[in-house]
């Protein structure tokens, strides 16, 4: 049993990523959503998302 669970854990060694890159890909990942949420056509997120687009980013109104 202690086999199975060391090559478990040697395995999960392997894959696990980095502090830096975990932490890139979290700000990449949040970049992204924040991005397609800001630019969304559809209008639902659209007009949720129109006023605090226009303060947070000083652009005018269409």
């Amino acid at each position: 049993m202690n086999t199975s669970i060391s090559l478990t854990l040697g395995k999960t060694r392997q894959i696990a990523l980095s502090t830096p890159v975990q932490i890139c890909l979290f700000l990449g990942l949040g970049s992204l959503t924040i991005w397609m949420l800001y630019f969304s056509s559809y209008p639902a997120t659209h007009d949720a998302m129109h006023q605090i687009r226009h303060e947070t980013l000083g652009v005018g109104c269409h």
